[in-house]
């Protein structure tokens, strides 16, 4: 959906409103800033839920792409951005906009431009994605939108880890519904997804915001 289809509202439609006050988005930018290893952020029923269980009926429509690499164990789709389904390209459109961009630099203090990235990915059973950074030229933010529910015991948490200190995760984030994580793509970005170790399925969409 191109940005000029975006009216000002869309935050309001899409978000939660407790995350569009001034002063809680202060408060999410310290909380940013101070989080380690890193700069990271998770926050929890960010979207509304008629509109992210939307998304995920969609997401789980669209064709997956298996992958066995070393590196990592996963399916995902092609980019979302050449989706035809009218619900992902809502949220496409959302993600790109103007204001949501603007909603990032507040939250971050990171200078993003409005390309972004965007993937489905879908772990099951015996899927894992190994440590690396997400360095690539322009990448600012990497982001996580989850769309199931696993437990401790599932596996399929989200690893930050302290570079200085590599052998154990620093942090997890275990796959909640709509639960947005974000953090700040830099050499320090050491994550890896835990190998999903029961029957469940982690499905998320995800990507990166990039700037100059």
């Amino acid at each position: 959906m191109p940005i000029s289809e975006l009216g000002m509202n869309k935050l309001d439609e899409w978000l939660d409103p407790k995350y569009l006050s001034n002063k809680e988005i202060s408060k999410i930018n310290k909380t940013f800033i101070k989080s380690k290893p890193y700069p990271n952020l998770e926050l929890r029923n960010f979207f509304k839920k008629d509109k992210i269980s939307k998304l995920k009926n969609a997401v789980s429509s669209e064709k997956f792409e298996k992958v066995d690499k070393d590196l990592f164990s996963l399916s995902h789709t092609n980019d979302l951005a050449a989706s035809k389904n009218k619900a992902i390209r809502e949220f496409y459109g959302l993600l790109s906009s103007n204001e949501f961009i603007s909603l990032m630099q507040k939250l971050t203090k990171e200078r993003l431009s409005q390309k972004i990235d965007m993937q489905a990915h879908l772990f099951e059973q015996g899927d894992y994605l190994l440590f690396h950074d997400d360095v690539v030229e322009g990448r600012k933010i990497a982001y996580i939108v989850y769309l199931s529910n696993l437990s401790q015991e599932d596996g399929g948490e989200l690893q930050l880890f302290d570079i200085k200190n590599p052998k154990k995760p620093s942090r997890q984030i275990a796959p909640e519904f709509n639960l947005f994580a974000c953090f700040k793509v830099s050499e320090k970005s050491i994550h890896a997804v835990g190998e999903i170790i029961s029957n469940k399925r982690r499905l998320a969409v995800g990507g990166w915001f990039y700037g100059n």
